[in-house]
């Protein structure tokens, strides 16, 4: 049985330097399977990588009964909005969570008339998701859907 979530205590808040780690950790728990079948685990090189996102991409932190559970980042220009980073660890996956999150990302696209970007790994199982969420694939490469919605899109 799915364990109930009461998502009024959901929150997405600025990261800060605490959040560093974390933020790393989400990433590894959430993606690391896909991207250690395709490429390989290289903890150096994910390091590296994850460093310099911090300082050019930082994500917001997203709560859940004041608990880190994931992070996030939009980038909201005037053509579009695009999510570039969307990771739950995985005990919090599966429960409406993201669906809940990604609701509130789309209704304010729709009341901005923005359309709404995302890429997500070709073997990333999420990609259900956004597809139930109005989301079509828009063109694609050796690893990645590259995916739309238009304002008011399918829900």
């Amino acid at each position: 049985m799915r364990e109930m979530i009461d998502f009024s205590l959901i929150q997405i808040i600025p990261a800060d330097e605490s959040h560093r780690e974390f933020s790393y950790q989400v990433k590894k728990a959430a993606m690391g399977g896909y991207i250690t079948r395709i490429w390989g685990w290289d903890e150096i090189f994910q390091k590296k990588l994850h460093a310099g996102d911090w300082q050019q991409k930082r994500p917001q932190i997203i709560l859940y009964d004041n608990k880190p559970i994931g992070t996030i980042r939009i980038v909201n220009n005037k053509e579009c909005l695009e999510i570039e980073q969307f990771y739950i660890l995985p005990e919090y996956q599966n429960k409406g969570i993201g669906s809940h999150l990604l609701k509130d990302i789309l209704d304010k696209a729709d009341k901005a008339q923005l359309l709404t970007k995302l890429a997500v790994m070709k073997i990333n199982p999420a990609k259900a998701l956004y597809e139930r969420h109005g989301f079509e694939t828009t063109s694609s490469n050796e690893y990645q859907y590259l995916m739309e919605r238009k304002p008011g899109g399918a829900v």
